[in-house]
């Protein structure tokens, strides 16, 4: 018995359809493991815990809260010291007009007494 043409165009058509399915299984899988990758990529290794981008996001988020803290606490510093240096300058031009108007009452009870 002699296969006819139609079970030869059927039998064809089979292997071009498996073919093509093995195809389509071979980009799945491809397409499969550059996602795992780009996963990786961006969440880490869940195995190793080490890398990928959400690890350096936070590393460099705590960096930046740690320089913020201590450049306010640089600035109040800075701050307290310009407040302390403006005490001072009062004082110190307070100090000096007590002394001049002292001297001139000084100046004065003399030259009443000369």
């Amino acid at each position: 018995m002699e296969p006819s043409v139609f079970q030869e165009q059927v039998k064809d058509e089979l292997q071009s359809m498996d073919q093509r399915l093995s195809d389509l299984e071979d980009k799945l899988t491809s397409m499969d493991t550059k996602l795992t990758q780009v996963v990786d990529a961006i969440l880490g290794n869940p195995l190793t815990k080490q890398g990928g981008l959400l690890k350096n996001y936070e590393f460099f988020e705590q960096k930046i809260e740690t320089l913020e803290k201590n450049r306010i606490e640089v600035l109040e510093k800075k701050v307290a010291e310009h407040e302390d240096f403006k005490k001072k300058v009062y004082w110190g031009l307070g100090l000096l007009g007590f002394l001049v108007v002292a001297v001139e009452v000084i100046l004065r009870i003399y030259q009443t007494i000369k």
